[in-house]
């Protein structure tokens, strides 16, 4: 997938027939319609071929006062219009403890699932992003991711009671040339979420032919 900004997204629309990409958002307002100035909506999205769209990044909490619970209200709006969720989670500090990491995000996945039913033919991305890692110049570590995404999987198939073949959970978090291989080969990994490495279309697409 490639998740470009709104102004995009028409431009994108003309090639998805030829290009092998799933088209996203980076954001959704939660209500279908109203006075909301500026905001753009799932129906909008859907119209410019979105099929996914991005949820709760860091900067949305850092700069826009986002919260767990808007987060939550967006995921059953998405899933609503038949969009996936890609939904951003991670913890702000670096935590060795993994039990005392695994305590943060049971709390905020807890409230990012409530209330919602996944049918059987829907699905949710989570994309672990500990928030500590996201702009730097090293990633988490192997050990510390395949750990988080383990305890985030099955956490998250409990919780939202879905098989799974519904869930894929993907790292993003400075991602780059350089470790791209290292961490889409973690086994229980399912991709990776390039941030800042995305930015120039050379080293993206060499990040994809190294992967492929």
């Amino acid at each position: 997938f490639i998740i470009p900004p709104f102004t995009s997204l028409s431009i994108f629309q003309k090639y998805l027939n030829k290009l092998p990409i799933i088209l996203g958002a980076q954001n959704i307002h939660h209500e279908d319609y109203g006075a909301y100035t500026g905001e753009i909506s799932a129906s909008m999205i859907k119209s410019c071929g979105c099929k996914i769209v991005e949820l709760g990044h860091a900067e949305r909490f850092e700069y826009f006062n986002e919260s767990d619970i808007l987060i939550n209200k967006k995921i059953i709006q998405a899933l609503k219009y038949n969009i996936t969720p890609l939904v951003c989670v991670g913890e702000k500090k670096f935590n060795s403890n993994y039990n005392l990491r695994k305590q943060g995000l049971r709390k905020k996945l807890n409230i990012f699932f409530k209330n919602i039913t996944l049918k059987k033919n829907k699905e949710i991305i989570l994309a672990y992003e500990p928030i500590w890692a996201i702009g730097k110049s090293k990633a988490a570590n192997l050990k510390y991711i395949s750990e988080t995404i383990d305890f985030i999987r099955v956490f998250s198939q409990k919780k939202l009671k879905i098989n799974k073949n519904q869930l894929k959970v993907i790292y993003g978090g400075s991602v780059n040339k350089k470790n791209a291989i290292n961490i889409i080969n973690i086994k229980n990994n399912d991709g990776i979420f390039i941030g800042r490495s995305a930015i120039n279309a050379r080293d993206f697409l060499e990040i994809c032919k190294m992967i492929t």
